[in-house]
């Protein structure tokens, strides 16, 4: 039997930790997702501010996703919760492109997107947004579903085996949470 309960056992919630769900779209989904953006954005050569915007994408595009969850404004609704959580108080991702991509990731309808949002440059936009869509399809080798067709960009599929591989490794939640935090006090 265990000895008396205390509350100075409970470890309190690392609040980043806390912004997540719990099982297939978790922070270990998120974690794959923001490496193989950031892969990507580096065969793409982009630059540092796109980079660190569609890095951002990345990791939060589907915390508002439950499990088998499919086309019902995931993006929209992250983005409402990042911002009911004031996570975009940071100028560089409280803009027009991070809303175009957490907004477009539901679509189908591209171009109508487009035209909703006032950004300063389309044909980058359009590239991120394909950058993370790659990415997000690449990650569904966890759930034997991959198709190679899916893919838009012809370096995503530089990463297939990449992406087959990396499902698979166990990576601990102390050290995804460390390389996120260390990375948002990074771009600060």
């Amino acid at each position: 039997m265990a000895g008396p309960f205390s509350f100075d056992q409970i470890k309190p919630v690392n609040p980043l930790l806390a912004l997540f769900p719990i099982g297939n779209y978790g922070i270990e989904h998120a974690f794959r997702i923001y490496k193989l953006v950031e892969s990507l954005a580096e065969f793409e050569k982009l630059d540092d501010a796109s980079c660190q915007v569609l890095k951002f994408c990345a990791l939060f595009v589907d915390i508002s996703r439950e499990e088998n969850q499919m086309n019902s404004k995931v993006g929209l609704k992250s983005y409402e919760k990042l911002r009911g959580q004031n996570f975009l108080g940071k100028a560089s991702f409280k803009n027009e492109l991070v809303h175009f991509i957490f907004q477009s990731i539901d679509s189908d309808k591209l171009d109508d997107k487009l035209e909703q949002f006032n950004l300063v440059n389309r044909e980058e936009a359009i590239m991120l947004f394909k950058i993370l869509k790659d990415a997000l399809a690449l990650d569904a080798f966890r759930f034997g579903n991959f198709c190679a067709a899916d893919l838009e960009l012809s370096n995503s599929k530089k990463l297939v085996l990449f992406a087959s591989q990396f499902h698979r490794k166990e990576i601990k939640q102390d050290e995804i949470l460390k390389e996120i935090e260390d990375w948002l006090k990074e771009i600060q």
